[in-house]
């Protein structure tokens, strides 16, 4: 094929995702490898507003001739470049994920801080539909669903894979044609990375069978975006008719829901956009009507059954874990509320019955007071019983849904529980006739 053709193709993906090639601003991961090199030498020849940014993760010892190519093409052209170096291996021991992951997570991160940096409206990576074929085939086989034999998106918020109409032998041509300069990286031939026997092993017993297998792969993936967008529609008709918002996440009634999505496939699928696997889904769907306060946590959300519902909550460390010391009086934040504390002479005092407010005698407390969430054990004497009661009983007793325990906290004095917040206060605290001051504690 021609170059001018070549060129051609490249445009194409722009005009059909009306990408305005004259004015946006593109930032191009360029590892070094003969795809990315055919996508630097295609932004230059149609003269984009682009700069270059290279990741070298130190995997391999010739790792850094990389960095130099790279490094040279930019400086030779006047293309602004970033490079940084990562440790991979270490990121991939710390969050007990595969060297893979690590990797992609740390460019990604370190991509989009170069985008918000720099004012650049689109990261360019040189994806193409032998990529796709690869993703597919890994994704079938690790359970994915339908969006992971999707494949690999043109576009997708600020990623835009401009090559992803190419294929291999294409893009070969094209760089032998230019003469271009690029680097072969020698871990692509390894046999122990998955992607790799996919591509070493699997694809040719595959085309064995269809030799056209990238076209056929490539109008499958198409064809289950569009399925996409119709699901994702539907979907979204039934968050507006059965899900609900709440002040730390949102609530879905799951019986109403039911009537209209009688297997459960579209909530399966909402709950796979906000980071649930497939297995997690399908115990979910297991125990709604069997067990109420059974929880699953993606990376997101926690979700938690109860009865007819299923709420998802923010996971926001702030918005759950609560662990601080009242010192003085004075108003605090908790959560999206106030604590206010004051303390009031006895001589004004007036019973307040309200359970957002706790009225305690002033003298039998010790500070610093504490404030934390709930732990299995905790117990107090609530108001006007003579023996201790678990504080799970308490709340079991008072029948406080499983999506409200969650965010319930305890006030400590002395390392005992003196208030159960809107809840009840600890008999040993209530102010009597003997009180002289009172300390004043309201949740608004």
């Amino acid at each position: 094929m021609k170059s001018n053709n070549y060129n051609d193709k490249f445009t194409y993906l722009f005009e059909k995702y009306t990408i305005d090639i004259k004015n946006m601003k593109f930032l191009l991961a360029v590892s070094g490898g003969l795809d990315s090199i055919c996508m630097f030498n295609f932004f230059l020849k149609n003269k984009l507003n682009f700069s270059v940014c290279h990741c070298n993760f130190n995997l391999r010892e010739d790792s850094k001739k990389d960095l130099m190519l790279v490094k040279k093409l930019s400086k030779k052209h006047k293309v602004k470049f970033f490079s940084k170096n990562f440790d991979a291996k270490k990121n991939a021991r710390k969050n007990k994920v595969s060297l893979q992951t690590a990797a992609r997570n740390q460019r990604y991160k370190w991509f989009n801080y170069l985008l918000e940096e720099n004012h650049i409206d689109l990261l360019c990576t040189a994806h193409h539909i032998d990529d796709n074929l690869e993703t597919v085939i890994y994704n079938l086989s690790n359970s994915t669903g339908f969006r992971g034999i999707r494949g690999i998106q043109v576009l997708r918020g600020n990623v835009f894979r401009p090559l992803m109409n190419f294929n291999k032998k294409e893009l070969i041509d094209y760089a032998l044609t230019n003469n271009l300069e690029w680097r072969e990286d020698s871990s692509n031939k390894l046999t122990k990375y998955s992607r790799n026997r996919i591509r070493l092993k699997i694809i040719p017993q595959l085309k064995k069978i269809n030799n056209s297998l990238e076209k056929s792969v490539s109008d499958t993936s198409r064809n289950l975006s569009e399925l996409e967008k119709f699901i994702s529609f539907q979907i979204s008709k039934l968050k507006k008719e059965y899900v609900d918002n709440l002040e730390n996440g949102f609530k879905i009634n799951i019986n109403k829901w039911k009537k209209k999505d009688y297997n459960f496939f579209l909530l399966k699928e909402y709950l796979n956009q906000l980071g649930f696997n497939y297995s997690q889904s399908d115990d979910i769907i297991l125990s709604y009507n069997r067990v109420s306060g059974k929880y699953y946590e993606s990376e997101k959300f926690k979700l938690i059954i109860e009865r007819e519902f299923v709420f998802l909550l923010n996971k926001n460390r702030n918005n759950y874990k609560i662990n601080f010391n009242i010192n003085k009086v004075g108003t605090y934040n908790l959560y999206e509320k106030n604590i206010k504390f004051e303390i009031i002479d006895s001589s004004s005092f007036v019973l307040n019955k309200n359970r957002n407010v706790a009225q305690l005698d002033l003298n039998k407390l010790k500070f610093p007071l504490l404030i934390r969430n709930w732990e299995n054990g905790d117990s107090f004497k609530p108001l006007g019983m003579k023996k201790n009661k678990k504080v799970s009983d308490f709340l079991i007793d008072k029948k406080a849904p499983n999506y409200i325990k969650i965010f319930q906290c305890v006030i400590l004095s002395d390392n005992k529980i003196v208030w159960l917040i809107d809840h009840q206060i600890h008999d040993e605290f209530k102010v009597s006739n003997k009180t002289e001051k009172v300390l004043s504690i309201s949740i608004n």
